[in-house]
């Protein structure tokens, strides 16, 4: 149309784009943060999304999204878990294999 927008024109018709078609009503600000807990969700480093977010300090990023990564808290069981896990019984061959192989 060649003409400029006026700075609140997005935010001011969005209610009204979600309500002509029937989605649910949010502020149009949520879709930061839908933008962030996805990348999150995909495993972009918090860094990244502070840097795509225009966020001055990681430590905002940080402090507002902390609370969805929830990835890296799943991740940790996974490394402690065959350590664990090794019955004691395979635990006494593997010994007496070690020792049968230093014997050779």
């Amino acid at each position: 149309m060649g003409k400029l927008f006026k700075p609140n024109y997005i935010t001011d018709h969005f209610s009204l784009l979600l309500k002509r078609y029937q989605f649910k009503i949010i502020r149009f600000h949520d879709l930061r943060h839908s933008c962030a807990s996805l990348l999150l969700a995909q495993g972009i480093p918090m860094k990244s999304i502070q840097e795509w977010l225009g966020h001055s300090t990681f430590a905002t990023t940080a402090d507002t999204y902390s609370h969805l990564d929830f990835s890296s808290k799943q991740e940790e069981p996974k490394i402690e878990e065959p350590i664990s896990a090794k019955p004691e019984e395979s635990m006494e061959e593997e010994q007496e294999q070690g020792m049968s192989m230093t014997m050779m």
